[in-house]
């Protein structure tokens, strides 16, 4: 009777170790909160203050909620007033940039569950956070193979808000006209220049 009672125990401690291991692959407590852990790369090791996990939170609250459900009545939730956007391409003040995204969305998507795409990496240090994202892109000297490369949104938090952004700005010919045309046509004056 003692021995079944130590194999039970003994199988019980296996199975909680086995199934703290699975839960420990899927979910990290120093994972960012709200981002599913599909990463490229070990989150185990990324220790964050509250401050940066809470600007990580936002950062991702923001793409998901307003950017990608195209929510733009949430712009000033997430950007600062007098935020700047570096991106040589896109409209220099959020109320611009929020107008911008509303003429290319003008629906409301039901709020997205999680970021998507998820990004390959995110960190974030101190009033910083960085999401960077794999593409994939056609050689343009041999169309028969593609190259991979790193798109980036870094962002830095003040006072709980957004109050810089930077991107990659999209450099290809023509690639960024519809913003240019747009913002003529709407007739503001925070817009890029050709």
């Amino acid at each position: 009777m003692l021995f079944s009672r130590i194999n039970v125990m003994a199988a019980c401690g296996v199975v909680a170790l086995g199934c703290s291991f699975l839960l420990a692959q899927e979910s990290h407590n120093d994972a960012p909160g709200g981002l599913p852990l599909k990463t490229t790369y070990d989150v185990s090791s990324l220790k964050y203050t509250p401050e940066e996990r809470k600007n990580l939170d936002m950062a991702i609250a923001y793409y998901r909620d307003c950017v990608q459900s195209h929510n733009v009545a949430l712009g000033s939730t997430f950007l600062a007033k007098d935020e700047v956007n570096h991106n040589p391409n896109d409209p220099k003040t959020p109320e611009g940039l929020m107008a911008m995204l509303h003429s290319r969305f003008p629906n409301v998507d039901p709020p997205h569950k999680q970021i998507d795409p998820l990004p390959n990496l995110l960190l974030a240090k101190d009033n910083m956070v960085l999401l960077m994202y794999d593409e994939e892109a056609k050689d343009p000297h041999d169309p028969s193979k593609t190259y991979t490369w790193s798109r980036f949104e870094m962002l830095r938090f003040q006072n709980g808000k957004i109050q810089e952004h930077w991107d990659v700005g999209d450099r290809r010919v023509n690639s960024q006209n519809w913003k240019i045309e747009w913002c003529a046509k709407a007739g503001r004056n925070d817009c890029p220049t050709p």
